[in-house]
């Protein structure tokens, strides 16, 4: 074993029997290991990074992490550090907060060639991550305080969140159904349904991940329409995770219906508050037009749908002549609204968009626990009067 990975193994297990080190934290230091954490699934390469420096500090006590890039005074390589030894920690043991480019200093915010000092320029959305990130790297520099300290609770604090209910069980997990306790259908109206899901897209999470919300929901529709006369013998694709680009998964949309033979049969293409132009029309043609795909659905949570309807049915009328494939644009609300009349239960719906929030919170990262708290509580306004 190195000595990287046996400085990471002993401080680990010393943050699993929860031993913090000597006297632990001052509550200064304790509210930016708080900040870091707390913010941990949307600011994965801050907290990578900051691993990074604490555990390079404790390797070599001589080096300031400020100064991870060797083209700085006295550097080291940061990013060559944290892709050997950090990153791949990290997915061993907290898989959730791995980053899954390689490195923390693939995100441009961080690979600046700029000391991390308090005044360091990079462009850290979270302002009080930032602040946190850099009061720390300040603190062991400035100030000598131990970076084995600040590296045990922070991996105190992981565990915690790791073996919490949320990330163990799930929000939506119940002892009898697996899912939150939703009312008899007729307390389920569809307009109440569509009013919830228009929420959840809608509200200002402050992360990012929301986009996959449409997508996931549209998927969830899809799961229950199959069953009906024009899905007869057809196939739904499994949902691709929402990182990878359909050109480099072979694919032709978001979701993807298969005739028996493996060809496109339809295909929905999902934008999140994006109006659907006729650039985006052409753009889609490209992904589609050597296929058998005889209708294709390119939905938006945006409002107005259409950037430039003349425009963007003059490409829709060109596609049809050339390729026989029917485009249709519309709202995503509106296509779930129409979705929904076709199902004889609209309870089965919100089971199974709950069911594929959390499997897809559980394999991917795009979903965080802030949108599954949020669906959790619309749930419940279910045995509330319509607002």
């Amino acid at each position: 074993m190195n000595k990287v990975r046996e400085i990471l193994e002993e401080i680990y297990q010393l943050a699993e029997s929860s031993q913090i080190i000597e006297s632990g934290l001052t509550e200064d230091q304790n509210l930016w290991v708080n900040t870091i954490v707390k913010n941990a699934e949307s600011q994965k390469a801050v907290l990578t990074v900051l691993i990074t420096s604490l555990v390079k500090k404790i390797e070599n006590p001589a080096q300031d992490t400020r100064y991870h890039k060797k083209e700085l005074t006295n550097g080291y390589s940061g990013r060559g550090f944290d892709t050997v030894h950090i990153t791949p920690f990290i997915a061993e043991k907290f898989q959730r907060f791995a980053m899954k480019g390689g490195s923390g200093w693939l995100t441009r915010s961080l690979e600046q060639a700029h000391p991390y000092t308090l005044e360091y320029p990079g462009r850290i959305q979270n302002v009080s991550v930032k602040n946190a990130f850099l009061n720390i790297l300040n603190d062991i520099e400035e100030n000598k305080s131990d970076p084995k300290k600040f590296l045990c609770v922070i991996f105190i604090s992981m565990i915690d969140l790791m073996n919490s209910p949320i990330y163990q069980k799930g929000l939506f997990e119940s002892e009898s159904t697996g899912f939150p306790n939703i009312p008899q259908t007729e307390t389920l109206t569809i307009e109440r349904i569509v009013n919830l899901l228009k929420r959840h897209f809608n509200i200002s999470y402050g992360v990012a991940g929301a986009s996959r919300l449409p997508v996931l929901a549209v998927f969830s529709a899809y799961e229950m329409l199959i069953a009906i006369d024009r899905y007869k013998s057809k196939t739904l694709s499994p949902l691709k995770s929402h990182t990878t680009s359909d050109t480099k998964s072979g694919g032709i949309g978001d979701i993807e219906v298969l005739n028996e033979d493996g060809g496109y049969f339809e295909a929905v293409e999902i934008k999140h508050n994006i109006p659907i132009s006729s650039g985006i029309v052409e753009a889609s043609f490209q992904k589609f037009m050597n296929t058998s795909v005889t209708r294709y659905y390119l939905l938006t949570t945006a409002e107005p749908n259409v950037e430039d309807v003349d425009e963007v049915n003059e490409s829709i009328d060109k596609i049809h002549r050339m390729h026989r494939c029917e485009v249709i644009v519309n709202g995503i609300l509106p296509s779930i609204k129409y979705y929904l009349r076709m199902l004889s239960n609209p309870k089965l719906f919100v089971e199974t968009y709950s069911k594929n929030l959390e499997l897809d919170y559980k394999q991917n990262t795009d979903i965080k626990t802030i949108h599954l708290r949020y669906w959790n509580d619309l749930i419940k306004l279910f045995s509330d009067p319509i607002s």
